[in-house]
């Protein structure tokens, strides 16, 4: 998974982050990580969208993995962005 931006949709009660990503063996396909998270950064819900549709596509731990280093390396609101581990697959 390559990720080219993230974005900041709305930073109410609930952040709402757009990132956009395109995988290998579809370099020519962009697709939207929709993400809500509380405002400390606590990410509660990664969903998949082609076309502002859902791909019902479950993340595997390692590109959950790579979405928060991406986060924090580009840090768009400042915050230490986390998944539970009971999110990321940790068990």
């Amino acid at each position: 998974m390559e990720i080219d931006y993230a974005e900041v949709i709305s930073a109410e009660n609930e952040l709402n982050l757009a990132v956009g990503v395109h995988f290998e063996d579809e370099p020519d396909s962009y697709y939207v990580v929709d993400i809500l998270a509380s405002p400390e950064g606590r990410i509660r819900s990664l969903e998949l969208l082609f076309n502002g549709f859902s791909c019902k596509y479950t993340f595997k731990p390692d590109e959950k993995e790579q979405l928060v280093r991406y986060l924090n390396a580009h840090n768009p609101l400042a915050l230490p962005w986390v998944i539970p581990d009971e999110e990321a697959g940790v068990k």
